[in-house]
C-alpha cells in the first residue's frame, strides 16, 4: 500500500473550461474512475468565475484558446477575483512552446499540461495542486481564527484589567490602583 498514491480524504472538485465537448469527453473518461475527483464542465468562459465560484472549485482546467475571451485573459480574472485567486489553474494548450508556457506562467498559471494529457499525469498533477490549495485554505482559515482568537484575549485582558483595578461594590478606584498610580507617578518624578 503505497502512501503516495493514496487518495486525499476529500473530494477534488475539478473545474474543465474549454470550448470544445470532444476534450471535455476526453477529461470526463479520464477522471470518470477517481472516485475522489468530482468534473464539473464550463464550456462558456464567460461563466467560468461564477461556476468556479458555485462548484467550489479545487482545480480549474483551463483551455488556452476560446471564442470570445482569451484564456491567458481569463487566467488573470481568475487570480484578480478574491474568491478564485488561490484555486490552482492548470492551463491545457494544444502547443509546446516555451513562450506560451512563459506568458501562462506569468499570469498566474499554476501548471501547464499539452492536451490530452497522459491520464497519470493528469490525475498526479489535478491531486497535487489540489492538496496543496487545501492545505493553503485549512492554514489560512486556522491563522484567521488564531488572529481573532487573540484579539479576544486582549479584549479580555483589558477589561480584567480595569475590572481588577475597581471596588466591585462602588465601582471607584481601589487599593491595587492606588498603589500602581503611585508607582508611576514616583517613577516619572524620579
Amino acid at each position: 500500500n503505497d502512501k503516495a498514491a493514496k487518495a486525499p480524504d476529500f473530494t477534488i472538485q475539478v473545474l474543465l473550461v474549454d470550448d470544445q465537448a470532444i476534450i471535455a469527453e476526453g477529461i470526463r473518461r479520464m477522471l470518470e474512475a477517481e472516485k475522489d475527483i468530482k468534473l464539473h464542465y464550463c464550456s462558456d468562459p464567460a461563466k467560468a468565475i461564477d461556476t468556479a465560484i458555485d462548484v467550489g472549485a479545487t482545480v480549474i482546467l483551463q483551455d488556452l484558446i476560446m471564442p470570445d475571451i482569451d484564456g491567458m485573459t481569463l487566467v488573470r480574472f481568475y487570480r484578480a477575483n478574491h474568491a478564485t485567486k488561490d484555486i490552482p489553474v492548470i492551463v491545457l494548450s494544444s502547443k509546446e512552446d516555451p513562450a506560451i508556457k512563459r506568458d501562462a506562467f506569468s499570469y498566474g498559471a499554476s501548471d501547464y499540461l499539452v492536451k490530452l494529457p497522459d491520464q497519470i499525469e493528469l490525475i498526479a498533477r489535478i491531486r497535487a495542486h489540489a492538496r496543496n490549495y487545501i492545505m493553503q485554505t485549512e492554514r489560512d482559515a486556522a491563522f484567521f481564527a488564531l488572529r481573532e482568537m487573540k484579539k479576544q484575549l486582549e479584549a479580555s485582558n483589558r477589561k480584567l484589567q480595569k475590572l481588577s483595578m475597581l471596588d466591585g461594590l462602588t465601582g471607584i478606584s481601589n487599593r491595587r490602583h492606588f498603589d500602581t498610580t503611585l508607582d508611576d507617578s514616583l517613577t516619572s518624578a524620579a
